[in-house]
């Protein structure tokens, strides 16, 4: 552990966030790295490097140069971290306690915030707890004000969503104000009516992916000038058409306050209860008809995705049309079979199997009590994670989700505090050029050869943060994804049975793989696609039965 009086390397960090972006100029990111700067300068110290958050909240710690400062620390880089004030290093009182009073102390690293007097290497920082209240009690006044501000505007019909729904766009005129999309009306009245006539909504997806109708989150980037991700389909999902499918905003009405933050420290959300939602009728121009809605939500709400495969009460099963083959892709078919006792039992098999026979694919027999529980027991794993257990999955499942993207969002905000920085410096040195033009110091020749190089380098900064942005947009859709369906599956803590509307509410498919080894045993593989972020690539997450003898599942 180094000594706290003899620091050499110091590691520089500055933060600000939109909550912040009313205090004034002398917040500015810039004015927070001069003044650490010219502190270091006036010791004599050596300064490792300058970490700056721009744009981030400091309720929580999952900033990107936060973390790479950690790093630093932990490779023994850094000795001393100056902050301009104890705000800069976070506004959450338990997490900013933790680094001040353990982290930093345990690491041999001082501490410094230089406007609030704290100083690690001192033993007078009596002072930096009530800096920690205070500084999370703001974020916590300001998230309160703007969750009254948007019930209030909800309440009044108006929209206070990020993407108008599929269908709509929001006015130039008016963000709170739903316009119909003419490019896309037709699509979502198309849905609507061929789903009442009784379509299967995968055939319905299906076709409109074969027809290379683009998705809506392809088309919100087509109409806002934007690239998609390099890692998502432009294909159209099931789990899609029925978010539709059920949306209010179609007959016209605004449903709004469907889930609420979990914390203002957190980004975790929660679901709202139905009957709680704000919900104001007639605020824009619907897009179907009041029958054709009434007709769609009685099918749907009976859970048909077809009229193949049902039960002996006349319902669809369980699984009906999500469970796969895994080897020909084909459904697997529900039968139910009558029992010595008097009982019934179901099974599902390869359609292809039942169809052509084993020359084409082999039976995948699996009874419905036994994929039930299977499925069961793996919901149940992620519904009764604990709050911290989510955080942690979340972390996990954006690393295997957003693979080589995690890395590249990195890249890209450092790229675009570059962009920022440099677009800053070119608007100073315009400034400066026209002084020195009005001032005779340049002659007119020279400012326009220098104005034209500047102009250029700016238009194509300008262009290049316009690009970036995108990205980086599409890299928290990711995330947005991972976040809805933890989410989701969290509100089914208490879940001792599967039904069918869980089943649909949770999973896009699933999917049965058989083998058989050298002595002639079967083995069956099963893989869930949850909704959302599908296969979970984990070998400790995918659920086998091995070993099973056929004789206790075979028909």
């Amino acid at each position: 552990m180094r000594s706290q009086q003899n620091v050499h390397h110091v590691g520089l960090y500055c933060r600000l966030s939109r909550d912040d972006g009313n205090d004034g100029p002398s917040m500015s990111i810039e004015n927070q790295k001069q003044l650490l700067l010219d502190y270091v300068a006036e010791r004599g110290w050596k300064v490792y490097d300058v970490y700056v958050d721009d744009g981030l909240t400091g309720t929580n710690f999952e900033r990107p140069d936060f973390k790479r400062m950690k790093q630093d620390i932990e490779d023994g880089k850094i000795d001393c971290v100056i902050t301009k004030d104890l705000s800069r290093l976070g506004r959450n009182f338990v997490q900013t306690g933790y680094y001040t009073d353990e982290y930093f102390v345990e690491r041999g690293v001082r501490y410094i915030a230089i406007n609030d007097g704290i100083d690690t290497a001192n033993d007078d920082n009596d002072m930096a707890g009530f800096y920690h209240v205070m500084n999370e009690f703001y974020p916590k006044q300001v998230s309160k004000k703007v969750k009254q501000v948007k019930r209030a505007t909800a309440k009044q019909g108006k929209f206070i969503g990020t993407y108008a729904p599929y269908g709509y766009r929001k006015s130039p005129e008016d963000k709170h104000k739903l316009i119909i999309d003419e490019e896309a009306a037709p699509i979502v009245r198309r849905i609507f009516e061929e789903f009442a006539a009784g379509e299967n909504a995968r055939c319905i997806a299906d076709r409109l992916t074969r027809e290379r109708i683009d998705s809506p989150r392809f088309h919100y980037y087509k109409v806002s000038g934007k690239l998609p991700p390099p890692n998502i389909k432009n294909a159209w999902l099931s789990t899609t058409l029925y978010q539709i499918l059920r949306s209010e905003a179609y007959i016209g009405n605004m449903a709004q306050g469907k889930r609420v933050n979990v914390s203002f420290k957190t980004k975790q959300r929660r679901v709202i209860p139905k009957e709680d939602w704000i919900v104001v009728p007639d605020t824009h121009d619907p897009l179907i008809e009041q029958d054709v809605w009434e007709a769609v939500q009685k099918r749907s709400n009976a859970g048909s995705l077809s009229t193949k495969r049902l039960s002996r009460t006349g319902k669809p099963s369980l699984f009906s049309s999500i469970l796969k083959c895994a080897r020909c892709g084909a459904n697997l078919a529900y039968s139910e079979h009558q029992m010595k006792n008097g009982g019934t039992t179901g099974r599902y098999r390869c359609q292809s199997y039942q169809s052509k026979g084993k020359t084409v694919c082999t039976a995948h027999t699996i009874h419905d009590a036994m994929l039930a529980q299977v499925v069961l027991n793996d919901i149940k794993r992620y519904a009764c994670l604990t709050e911290d257990e989510r955080i942690h999955n979340a972390s996990v499942l954006m690393d295997i989700k957003g693979g080589e993207e995690q890395e590249s969002s990195k890249k890209l905000q450092r790229r675009l505090q570059e962009i920022d920085h440099r677009l800053g410096v070119i608007a100073t040195t315009f400034k400066k050029l026209y002084e020195d033009r009005v001032s005779g110091m340049i002659s007119d020749e020279m400012f326009s050869d220098m104005m034209s190089g500047y102009t250029s380098e700016k238009a194509a900064l300008q262009e290049e943060r316009e690009k970036v942005s995108g990205e980086l947009e599409a890299y928290r859709d990711i995330e947005q994804d991972i976040s809805t369906w933890l989410e989701l599956v969290a509100q089914h803590e208490e879940i001792s049975s599967l039904d069918r509307s869980t089943v649909l509410e949770l999973i896009e498919s699933v999917e049965v793989q058989e083998t058989f080894d050298a002595d002639k045993k079967r083995h069956l593989e099963i893989w869930i696609n949850y909704r959302f972020i599908g296969r979970i690539p984990q070998k400790t997450e995918r659920n086998a039965l091995h070993g099973v003898p056929l004789g206790l599942i075979a028909s």
